[in-house]
Formats: structure tokens, C-alpha cells, sequence
């Protein structure tokens, strides 16, 4: 033990006080500081591809529109239109949500870009946030389109209302979260693509997205249930129907909670260091 002078100034020094634990507010300002910057890095990142990516998205969704209403002896009643519109859209989106996505996340670890973010200042959940939320001005455009289509070619008597301000969004940001997803969780980019397609095919021939679920063998309407999709799908025919009962608000309640654990699930098994 110290005596004398130096015990003294010891005692004199000061403690250095514990750093001040950031509230909520804090901590949700910080994100959204972080979020934005983010954002717009990934949008600088899509600069040089985005008209390719959005004429690839408005031609798509119109030409399933022009080529399915044409099959067999025409599938231009309402009925038809309205699962081939929807069906259109979320297709869609979840080429460029699911799969563009999931490969984004894939290139950047297999190019070891996630090192650079590891060093800056961000937390997983924004940077995830952000990679989203770029997507979204792509996607839109595609949802959007098969009702325009629709109305011009066959003079469509949807309804078009505030809800799918809720519906479109929604959409883009669960299988986005999905994408997500799979990419942090898949690390090897051949089985990610693999695993990309698939699921694109699934979508298209077997998933209640342009087949009404009843069509479906009861093993395929369960598994339907699985996947988010089935219910951006749902939700769009609701809303176009102007249907915004008790089902319209399970299917939402449902791509919201998958919105969450697609993104809970990619904050989780994205490792910086090791992605």
C-alpha cells in the first residue's frame, strides 16, 4: 500500500466517471442518422445498373399480363385478371426482392466487403434497413404497372385506393426481408443461386401467388401458407377487390410479422467478421 505523498495524490485524482447509457431516443436517432447515410450509399451503388433494373421491371409484370390473358382460349374474365395482375406484380417483386437481394448480400461477402462495413460505426439492423429500403423505388415500379396494363388492354374496373400505399410497401419490404434472409444465412454464392432459383419457380408454378390456393393439393396449400408471397399476393386481390375486412387485415398482420422476422433472422446471422 501507498503512504505518504504519493498515497495523497493518488487520493487527489479524480475517478473517471462510466460513460452515460444512451436512452431509446438516442439510440433511435442514431439509427435513422445512420440509415439515411446508408441509403444513400446503396443508392449511389445502383447508379450505373437502376434503368436496366427498372426496365426489366416494368417490362416483366406487363408482358406476364399480355401472355397469360392469352392462354388457351383467353383468361381475360375478372376473375382470371385479378389473380393474373396480382400474381404479376408479386412475381415481380419477388425476383428483385428475393433474388437481387439475396445475390447482393452474396457478392458482397464473397468479395469481403462486409469487412468495410464492419469497420465503420453501424449496427447490423441499419445496414440492413438500408438495403431494403433501396430496393424499394425498383420494386414499385413493377407492382404498379400490371394495373395499368390490365386497365388498358382489357378496361379493368379495379379498385384503386389509399390501402395500397400500405399493401405495395409492405410487400416490397417482406420478401425483401427474405431475401435478406437468405443471403446472410446461405454462404456459398452457388447454392444461394440455386437456392434463388428455385424458389422463383416454386413462385411461379406451384405457390398460391397466380393459382387460387383451393386449386392447390392440400400439401401445397399448407407449405403456401409458409411464404410470404402467398400473402402480398392476397392482400393485393383484397385491396384491388376493395375488400378491407377481417381477411385483408390477417394477410397484413402477416406480412408485417414476416417483414420483422426476415430482418430479426438476417441481423442475426450476419456476421461481420465472418461474412
Amino acid at each position: 500500500a501507498r503512504t505518504g505523498p504519493d498515497a495523497a495524490a493518488a487520493a487527489a485524482v479524480p475517478a473517471v466517471p462510466a460513460a452515460p447509457a444512451r436512452g431509446i431516443a438516442a439510440r433511435v436517432r442514431r439509427m435513422g442518422v445512420d440509415l439515411k447515410y446508408l441509403w444513400l450509399e446503396q443508392m449511389l451503388e445502383v447508379r450505373t445498373t437502376w434503368s436496366w433494373v427498372l426496365m426489366f421491371g416494368l417490362l416483366m409484370p406487363a408482358a406476364m399480363v399480355f401472355g397469360l390473358t392469352r392462354i388457351g382460349n383467353g383468361l381475360s374474365d375478372e376473375q382470371s385478371l385479378l389473380f393474373i395482375v396480382s400474381g404479376a406484380a408479386i412475381f415481380s417483386v419477388a425476383n428483385e426482392g428475393i433474388g437481387t437481394l439475396a445475390q447482393r448480400i452474396g457478392v458482397l461477402r464473397q468479395d469481403g466487403m462486409m469487412v468495410y462495413y464492419a469497420s465503420l460505426p453501424i449496427s447490423r439492423i441499419s445496414f440492413l434497413a438500408a438495403m431494403v429500403f433501396s430496393r424499394l423505388l425498383l420494386i414499385l415500379p413493377g407492382l404498379i404497372t400490371p394495373m395499368i396494363t390490365a386497365k388498358l388492354m382489357y378496361d379493368t374496373d379495379f379498385v384503386i385506393s389509399p390501402a395500397l400505399l400500405i399493401v405495395l410497401p409492405l410487400s416490397c419490404m417482406a420478401l425483401s426481408a427474405i431475401g435478406l434472409a437468405i443471403g446472410t444465412l446461405v454462404r456459398s454464392m452457388d447454392l444461394l443461386l440455386v437456392i434463388v432459383n428455385l424458389m422463383i419457380f416454386v413462385l411461379l408454378l406451384v405457390a398460391p401467388v397466380l393459382i387460387p390456393i383451393e386449386s392447390l393439393p392440400v400439401p401445397l396449400q399448407v407449405f403456401g401458407y409458409l411464404l410470404p408471397p402467398t400473402y402480398a399476393a392476397e392482400s393485393l386481390r383484397l385491396a384491388l377487390m376493395g375488400d378491407f375486412g377481417t381477411a385483408f387485415l390477417l394477410n397484413i398482420a402477416a406480412l408485417s410479422a414476416m417483414t420483422a422476422v426476415g430482418l430479426a433472422g438476417a441481423n442475426r446471422w450476419l456476421r461481420w467478421r465472418t461474412a
